[in-house]
């Protein structure tokens, strides 16, 4: 791939309608995002139940100092952790309820079916007598207790979030029209949604403002304030007769991390069996587009990117001296060197890696991606990248939340396939950027990694980030790791 030396580089403009890529979320800076409050019920569920399991071991630790507390705790961390992956299951962390109380019923019969089942395996084999029934008993009863005070205060942190506006879902309305105007009526009566904006490009035939809030623009305006990170959810309150204009406002939007539906005002007695359907204040909404990592399941990939990252820095350090020192010695230039590059929802941040090429030779914008027997690529280059070392230092990207450990592999700006940006190349292409770019991924452990002379290559490439977007879970990352740490070696696409 080509390289940069330096930070200060030249962005062109990008793809899409709208403008800047590197701005940042706005409004209240303090604002918590549902996701990360969804995180913190989770986390709040299981410090219950490792708690109230743990004081239990530690009470038969003093009342019966003879007992051998160490074969308890297997049986502890195996209920917590199950009693999570039910909670899970049962669909507890998928979106923020409007009443955290309402899902104790749930969280009731996620913890006691495994304490259930654990109490049925150990009389099964026959060492029930091993184990307290006066301390399962105790677990299940002061688990209960735990949830149930747990979520009477969560729910009096969530409605005084919701009333500073601190926890809100943020809306914006396409289509200024009656149905519009419904809508928002409605959801702004609605605690914790807050609208935006209206938006429509049919600018002479709209009125300059519905129920208080103006018609801000069309399509690029919304695209535009979307790329902020200042909307949550986008609702087309259009017929659904307008499939082509609904098309258009989709295929806009698509790259970036947020929710699309078609809204509508209707009773449930006008639609038969649409249960898919999500109704918020009094309007049906369809999804169409979802938020591909939602909810616990951005939490549990945060978590995984964050601590692995550190722990393979730490271990990776002194290679990392020894690659600084021998770069430093090989020839003139810095160690590390920064390229612009596409990352999440499409915006541009800088990714560091070590530097393989002569400085001299550097292609800041990725025009000519790097080939066999490359000139520009110095000795020592070339060990690290037939060993991919050179991609170590973005480690610190994924530290700094801008990359995860997998997912697809960011691209230099002027990256081509048969001389056609890739952007062009690839109709869905910005589908790839709805996750965190990743310093590998299923396209590269798949044999479709190194270059992209013909767009047969750059399809395969993007069909497996597409099937990854699709199919995440933690344990195709794990699969993904492990393969990419066997075919370091052998890959003979890399130069």
């Amino acid at each position: 791939m080509a390289e940069l030396t330096s930070s200060s580089t030249i962005r062109p403009a990008t793809y899409t309608i709208n403008g800047n890529r590197n701005s940042h979320d706005v409004g209240n800076p303090s604002r918590i995002k549902s996701h990360q409050a969804l995180a913190f019920l989770c986390l709040a569920d299981l410090f219950v139940l490792m708690i109230s399991g743990g004081s239990g071991i530690r009470v038969l630790e003093h009342v019966y100092p003879e007992i051998s507390v160490s074969q308890y705790v297997p049986v502890w961390l195996t209920n917590a952790v199950a009693s999570l992956l039910f909670f899970i299951g049962f669909g507890c962390y998928k979106n923020l309820p409007t009443d955290c109380r309402a899902q104790l019923p749930i969280l009731y019969i996620g913890f006691s079916l495994p304490i259930l089942l654990t109490t049925f395996i150990l009389f099964s084999l026959k060492i029930g007598d091993q184990y307290s029934r006066a301390w399962i008993l105790g677990w299940w009863f002061s688990g209960l207790g735990g949830l149930t005070v747990a979520r009477i205060f969560a729910e009096q942190v969530r409605a005084r979030m919701v009333a500073q506006k601190r926890l809100t879902e943020r809306y914006a309305i396409y289509g200024a029209n009656e149905e519009a105007r419904l809508m928002v009526e409605r959801m702004r009566s609605q605690p914790g949604i807050e609208i935006v904006g209206i938006f429509d490009d049919r600018r002479t035939r709209v009125p300059p403002e519905i129920v208080g809030i103006p018609v801000s623009g069309g399509m690029p305006e919304l695209a535009t304030l979307a790329e902020s990170g200042a909307i949550d959810r986008v609702v087309v309150a259009l017929p659904l007769a307008a499939l082509g204009r609904i098309a258009q406002l989709v295929k806009s939007l698509y790259a970036l991390p947020m929710i699309i539906d078609i809204g509508f005002d209707a009773r449930p007695s006008d639609i038969i069996n649409f249960r898919s359907a999500k109704r918020i204040a009094g309007s049906l909404l369809i999804e169409i587009f979802n938020h591909p990592l939602d909810g616990w399941r951005d939490f549990i990939k945060m978590c995984e990117d964050r601590m692995l990252s550190a722990i393979l820095l730490v271990f990776a350090l002194p290679l990392i001296c020894i690659a600084a020192v021998a770069i430093k010695l090989d020839s003139p230039g810095p160690v590390f060197f920064r390229q612009a590059r596409y990352g999440f929802g499409g915006r541009i941040f800088d990714a560091i890696k070590f530097r393989t090429m002569h400085v001299s030779q550097a292609d800041a914008l990725g025009t000519q991606l790097t080939r066999r027997n490359d000139p520009r690529v110095t000795r020592v280059g070339r060990i690290l990248r037939r060993t991919s070392f050179d991609e170590m230092p973005q480690l610190l990207n994924v530290l700094r939340g801008e990359m995860s450990l997998v997912g697809p592999r960011p691209h230099p700006l002027a990256a081509k396939a048969a001389d056609i940006l890739y952007h062009e190349a690839i109709g869905h292409y910005a589908l790839r950027h709805r996750v965190r770019p990743g310093i590998t991924g299923l396209a590269q452990v798949s044999g479709w990694r190194g270059e992209t002379e013909t767009l047969v290559q750059l399809q395969k490439r993007v069909e497996c980030d597409l099937d990854y977007i699709e199919h995440w879970s933690l344990w195709l990352d794990i699969r993904i790791l492990l393969r990419t740490a066997s075919c370091i070696f052998h890959n003979a696409n890399v130069f």
